[in-house]
């Protein structure tokens, strides 16, 4: 199939991407475009993809701008740069935190574009996957006082997400997902997981993942998308959605690996730690 996409033929440098977790084949052709191939079965889960990524092209820079469509393939223009967990490391604290700077400026752009007109209201489609998650919970062997904190601490709060936007959500925003290039932010990638509503949701993995490979990146990602200093109401929400995100992964956690329970559980407790067993909603490690 690859060989018989013109671009490629054409291609004088083809190189593969080993590195990432989406089951889909990446090629790099002659370090201007990338060539994904998917499986077939999700042609219209990914034609969708392909035409949001359009309209994110008109909005922000810092996107991959689709080039073409096929059965089983999509052809953007290649964004160079390291993913932000290999390359933060080799940056100053304050090119971290500038780096972010940008990366959450430019995410709060994406989230101009509006969830198609008769997409469902965000609170009915969180709540209800939420509460799938809360009923999976109870039947994982875990400390049940932990389980009780997580139960009762969405319940209280799942009613600020009510009237809340439905905007466009990339959805795995974390610095593997988010480029470095010459030490400055270069760009967003992997929108297969897309979808719509509130955007702040967009933000919770931050607090998992990001602040485990940089604290200052993930401080201005957080200033960088409120472009002032955070309101009680987006720590409210942003807090709500971290835990929500802590009962998705210790569900998730228990269906693969050992290994992977072990660290998702570990990442969890963290959060917890940061949020003072959610006694506080502003996580400990803001403004370090």
């Amino acid at each position: 199939m690859i060989e018989s996409i013109p671009m490629v033929n054409s291609a004088k440098v083809m190189e593969k991407i080993e590195k990432g977790f989406s089951r889909d084949q990446k090629y790099i052709l002659d370090y201007q475009y990338l060539l994904r191939i998917f499986p077939v079965e999700e042609i219209d889960k990914r034609k969708v993809e392909y035409q949001t990524l359009k309209k994110l092209a008109e909005i922000s820079d810092f996107v991959p701008e689709p080039i073409e469509f096929g059965k089983g393939y999509m052809i953007l223009t290649y964004l160079p740069g390291e993913d932000g967990e290999d390359a933060l490391q080799n940056l100053t604290e304050q090119d971290q935190y500038i780096a972010g700077l940008s990366a959450g400026r430019e995410l709060r752009k994406l989230h101009q574009l509006d969830a198609p007109q008769d997409y469902p209201s965000w609170y009915k489609v969180k709540k209800e996957k939420s509460d799938n998650y809360l009923y999976e919970l109870k039947k994982l062997d875990l400390d049940q006082s932990l389980c009780s904190l997580l139960q009762h601490y969405i319940k209280d709060n799942e009613p600020i997400m009510k009237n809340r936007p439905n905007k466009f959500q990339h959805d795995d925003i974390h610095p593997s997902n988010l480029l470095i290039n010459q030490k400055k932010f270069s760009g967003i990638i992997d929108f297969q997981r897309m979808d719509w509503g509130d955007p702040v949701h967009d933000l919770q993995k931050l607090g998992f993942f990001s602040v485990q490979v940089s604290i200052p990146f993930t401080n201005g990602v957080i200033d960088g998308y409120c472009r002032e200093k955070p309101t009680q109401a987006f720590w409210e929400l942003y807090t709500l959605y971290s835990a929500m995100h802590v009962v998705s992964a210790l569900v998730w956690g228990k269906r693969i690996s050992s290994v992977q329970t072990n660290l998702l559980y570990n990442y969890s407790l963290r959060v917890l730690e940061d949020h003072d067993h959610f006694s506080k909603i502003i996580p400990s490690w803001y403004g370090k």
